[in-house]
């Protein structure tokens, strides 16, 4: 081969590896980038938008030649024992399909809510070993846009003059997401030694939560901020303290609703009234997506308490919140293993998201399972970001 061929082959690239590189880029990008901004949008945008980047990511894997690596990451996860718990929490919940009173609705729903759950888990197993500075930018990038925007429309309004008008319930949802993803985009900055525009970012975010319009993202924050402070200098204690903790909460909530008339809760009294009436039910609950059912005859009060727990407790009983309580003390847990540099954002990000779950009713909805979703890929691209690189702690300085 003479010396020009030598120069040709050596600037040749290939076009698999390019095409792979490109889907990575866009997948990705619409989880970091456009969905904290767009969902302002449309209702609708996330839901259409996840599966969508979680097939270009799934695609750039097979374009990578990845494909015996990504069922082997997926058979491993799937084999430990956080992964058969998930395992038996769906299965679970397809059984009880048997006797939920609404069947078609149920169906309909717990199958959309598993293709979403499915394309996530397979997006995150097929994303690279290591992932790009560039895209991983583009997490701050979103993050600060869609709290940017918050902050125009909600403050705008505030002074009676409106710049920006958003559709019916687009910006609460949009806050709920920033308050969990502006600590990766956060923790991502430390690891890139940016601890000033990492608090800047953090600050736009409580802005965009303090001013927007939804209350319930303030409990959401403040819940973050104190899990940060607890894990800061020991995020492994602090992530089997949590995973213990959330787990023991979703165990003995049943305990809490017989507690209710002592409390001074009611309603949720009257909750336990209704789920402890027949102990055969108690233990495998009424069916997936029989709260709706029971609300929609006047069974659930309005008065009666409505988050992902409750209905987790009355749609598969006792067995099914174990299931749950074990992959989430798992999720805490693994959280505290993530390092110094990026383990105290994440458990933040997490206890964020739990305090939504726990109190919220719209963390029943399919834009939420989305959302996780979104949570969970862009998580996992900055852990793999780091190339295992050890960094000294970077210094918050106001």
């Amino acid at each position: 081969m003479t010396t020009s061929d030598h120069r040709v082959s050596g600037t040749m690239t290939d076009p698999a590896a390019d095409a792979a590189a490109m889907l990575l880029r866009l997948g990705f990008a619409i989880f970091a980038l456009v969905i904290p901004s767009a969902t302002l949008m449309s209702r609708w945008v996330i839901v259409v938008l996840v599966p969508i980047g979680a097939v270009l990511i799934i695609l750039s894997s097979l374009l990578r030649a990845d494909s015996s690596r990504l069922s082997d990451r997926a058979t491993t996860r799937l084999a430990s024992g956080p992964g058969l718990a998930c395992l038996l929490l769906i299965t679970w919940a397809l059984v009880s399909l048997l006797w939920t009173p609404v069947r078609g609705e149920a169906v309909d729903k717990l199958f959309k809510l598993l293709g979403v759950v499915t394309l996530g888990f397979f997006a995150v197993m097929a994303l690279p070993n290591r992932m790009r500075a560039t895209n991983l930018h583009l997490i701050t990038i979103g993050v600060a846009l869609g709290a940017t925007l918050i902050l125009v429309g909600s403050g705008s309004a505030l002074l009676g003059k409106p710049v920006l008008r958003f559709p019916l319930a687009t910006p609460e949802r949009v806050v709920i997401l920033l308050t969990v993803m502006g600590w990766i985009g956060a923790a991502w900055l430390l690891i890139k030694n940016r601890p000033k525009i990492a608090l800047a970012l953090m600050i736009l975010v409580i802005a965009a939560v303090a001013i927007g319009p939804n209350r319930a993202a303030l409990g959401s924050l403040v819940a973050s901020l104190v899990v940060l402070a607890m894990a800061w200098n020991r995020p492994e204690t602090a992530g089997r303290i949590l995973g213990y903790a959330v787990a023991g909460f979703i165990m003995l909530l049943p305990l809490l609703g017989a507690l209710g008339g002592t409390l001074g809760v009611q309603g949720l009294e009257r909750w336990w009234t209704i789920i402890a009436t027949d102990p055969l039910r108690f233990i495998t609950g009424r069916g997936f997506d029989a709260g709706n059912a029971a609300r929609a005859i006047g069974l659930i009060g309005p008065d009666m308490p409505v988050s992902l727990i409750s209905e987790l407790w009355f749609d598969l009983g006792l067995l099914g919140a174990l299931f749950f309580a074990i992959a989430m003390a798992w999720a805490f847990i693994s959280a505290g293993k993530l390092g110094y540099e990026l383990a105290p954002a994440t458990l933040a990000a997490l206890a964020s998201a739990t305090a939504f779950a726990l109190f919220d009713r719209n963390a029943t909805q399919t834009w939420w399972f989305n959302g996780l979703t979104v949570f969970a890929i862009v998580l996992m691209s900055v852990e793999r970001g780091r190339y295992r690189t050890v960094r000294p702690r970077a210094e918050i300085k106001p």
